[in-house]
């Protein structure tokens, strides 16, 4: 007899990007941020909290996790909408766990105390309490429910950090970089994953490694995912008008490449752009 239970749901890792442009988002975007199985936030994009709301089946009082690649403005600015949506809501978290906060450890408990600052989270009281700030240095790695993650550091102007998930339930990896000029050696920390979602921002121009503005092109993005061996490449914190354009140009190097639309979502063991 088949012990199979056609009810049970099928786990799968889910990926959503919340938002995918540029430093200055144009038209209905939000700056790059992710959420990954529904609890785990990646960056905060200007206003994660109200960008979230276009999949209604998130908000952030399901969040676990806020990981901060990087304290530069377009990365963090969304926490405040974050933290004050949760105190707002704050009836609908289940959990009595505080929300873990966690980035480069120079800057990432300065941003969690100028955030809470700017929404004046002492007259918002019980409300609103006090993240848990999770400082990390490249190499540390933390649990996030099934979610095993793992550092590496990137090279960009300030202390800046890329993120390797593997989902326990699944065995799905998925590797995440934030802002980074190119740097061929993180393709071994990204080896196999399932999904690499990393920057473009330089469109076609391909700067050299060492520019102090930090950041690669849509062709280094792909030579990237070549190396790491990547299934699926999502290329995003680019010019999303010209989106068509750069997935010719990358596919040209790595097949498989999708720059994807904030809202859109993906299983990567599906390990095919069209069903995004």
């Amino acid at each position: 007899m088949d012990d199979w239970d056609d009810d049970e749901p099928i786990k799968l890792t889910t990926v959503t990007f919340v938002g995918t442009a540029s430093c200055t988002p144009t038209d209905d975007t939000d700056t790059a941020c992710f959420l990954i199985n529904g609890h785990v936030l990646v960056d905060c994009g200007w206003a994660a909290a109200l960008t979230m709301l276009s999949r209604p089946e998130y908000d952030a009082t399901m969040l676990t996790h806020v990981l901060l690649t990087h304290c530069h403005q377009d990365h963090y600015m969304g926490l405040a909408s974050v933290l004050f949506y949760r105190a707002m809501q704050s009836a609908r978290i289940e959990s009595d766990r505080p929300l873990i906060v966690a980035g480069p450890a120079e800057d990432v408990e300065r941003i969690v105390d100028l955030t809470l600052a700017f929404i004046m989270a002492e007259r918002l009281g019980e409300r609103c309490p006090r993240p848990e700030i999770l400082p990390l240095s490249a190499g540390d790695g933390l649990r996030a429910g099934e979610l095993d993650i793992q550092t590496a550091a990137t090279r960009h102007p300030v202390p800046s950090l890329a993120y390797r998930f593997l989902d326990m339930d699944t065995g799905v990896a998925v590797g995440i970089t934030g802002d980074t000029a190119y740097m061929p050696e993180l393709a071994r920390f990204f080896s196999g994953v399932d999904l690499l979602v990393t920057e473009g921002s330089t469109g076609l121009t391909d700067p050299p490694q060492e520019r102090a503005a930090g950041h690669q092109s849509i062709r280094q993005a792909a030579m990237l995912a070549k190396a790491a061996g990547a299934e699926t490449l999502t290329i995003v914190h680019t010019d999303m008008r010209r989106r068509e354009e750069f997935e010719r140009v990358a596919g040209e190097i790595f097949p498989g490449v999708h720059v994807p639309w904030p809202g859109e979502q993906c299983n990567p063991e599906d390990r095919s752009v069209e069903d995004y």
